[in-house]
């Protein structure tokens, strides 16, 4: 067979992957070439297209070539070429290295054990204690290792080249069409993977890198409790607002420094259910946490049913504790009937959701809608859209 053959029976493989077939409209996007020039002689991307030197090809198992193929695929579904050009500008090879932390620990997290992915002896292993961190991160702890040990040897350069100079010539136009259409193939290999068996939902979610927040959730949240939740929650009203009582107004005093409890639902059906997605609405839950500072925060993940139900204290929030499952049906009655029934003391509940489903009844709590579908609002409690 010759390279190219094998990387088409790879793909191939991967198509039919209950799990990794996800990947497979992220895999056919953009060009896929044989390049005996590349130097190091291993892979390249610019975060589009991907070429492979036939040697380094040959030198793979089949396990082996699916992961490489696979690594190429979660750089681009990351955008990292394009989230990362201010740490390539401080050192190329330390963002190269985290990048790899990043994909490499999360393939391998994906396969489970099973023999499906295997890593080739070059390139970044997977490193357990990087699990949950985004590539910053990551870049910032060698960074300080390296500051703090200077005669140590430095890791490897990674089984692969990143692009960094043909991304960034790539015009600002055709990027945004790129990234709309490895968006529209992670969609619909999400769909794939719901049908290939993952339809019932409690498989295992990728937290991207995560990104700057589109909401200003302190004015949001600000607004939100104002409108909605006067004469409902006594604890945010209990101490007026000294600043408007002399114009006769009644508001509340602590909002713009913390609230209370607060529940947060995410939608993980399978239309939900793509790491660029969850990826958003866990961003967006940082920014809730780091802007209003809850008293409490509970994160329930649903679907079908509840798959997920965490709390965490004041300041305790801890993205790499967040457990993300789903990938089924959608049922917009199961976090209300959950909430319901274990008749939780919450101060408003914020549903991040693309709002496909039949909705449900009024929940007796201020509920604020974070929709992902600009062509949706809800039919009661307050929508702000997501982009």
């Amino acid at each position: 067979m010759t390279p190219m053959d094998k990387i088409k029976k790879a793909k191939v493989s991967i198509l039919r992957h209950p799990r990794f077939c996800a990947f497979s409209g992220v895999i056919s996007c953009g060009k896929t070439t044989i390049d005996p020039n590349l130097n190091p002689p291993t892979a390249c991307t610019n975060g589009f297209d991907y070429r492979f030197h036939p040697g380094f090809v040959d030198s793979l198992t089949d396990p082996q070539l699916r992961l490489l193929i696979l690594h190429e695929a979660v750089h681009s579904a990351c955008k990292h070429l394009i989230m990362w050009k201010a740490l390539w500008k401080r050192d190329r090879r330390l963002t190269n290295v985290a990048a790899d932390h990043f994909v490499n620990l999360a393939l391998m997290d994906m396969d489970k054990d099973e023999g499906f992915l295997a890593m080739p002896a070059v390139g970044i292993q997977p490193e357990p204690k990087y699990r949950g961190w985004n590539v910053e991160q990551i870049f910032n702890a060698l960074l300080q290792e390296q500051q703090d040990n200077p005669g140590k040897p430095q890791a490897g350069d990674g089984m692969d080249d990143h692009d960094w100079e043909g991304a960034e010539e790539v015009p600002a136009e055709v990027q945004e069409a790129r990234a709309k259409e490895i968006d529209r193939a992670l969609r619909q290999g999400e769909m794939l993977a719901k049908k290939r068996g993952q339809g019932a939902g409690n498989s295992d979610g990728i937290i991207g890198d995560l990104l700057q927040p589109k909401v200003d959730w302190r004015e949001q949240l600000r607004q939100f409790v104002t409108e909605q939740c006067q004469g409902r929650d006594e604890s945010t009203w209990r101490r007026p607002n000294k600043r408007y009582i002399g114009d006769g107004t009644y508001m509340p005093s602590s909002i713009s420094e913390s609230v209370g409890p607060l529940v947060l639902g995410i939608d993980t059906s399978g239309s939900c259910f793509d790491s660029g997605t969850v990826t958003r609405f866990v961003s967006e839950l940082q920014a809730i946490v780091d802007t209003v500072n809850p008293e409490s925060i509970r994160v329930v993940c649903w679907d079908w049913e509840v798959r997920t139900d965490q709390t965490f204290e004041q300041s305790q929030f801890d993205v790499p504790s967040l457990k993300v499952r789903g990938g089924g049906g959608t049922s917009g009655d199961v976090l209300f009937d959950h909430l319901r029934k274990q008749q939780a003391r919450c101060s408003a509940v914020i549903q991040f959701t693309d709002g496909e489903f039949t909705w449900p009844a009024p929940y007796d709590t201020p509920t604020l809608w974070v929709i992902t579908n600009r062509n949706i609002t809800a039919p009661w409690g307050a929508t702000i859209h997501l982009s």
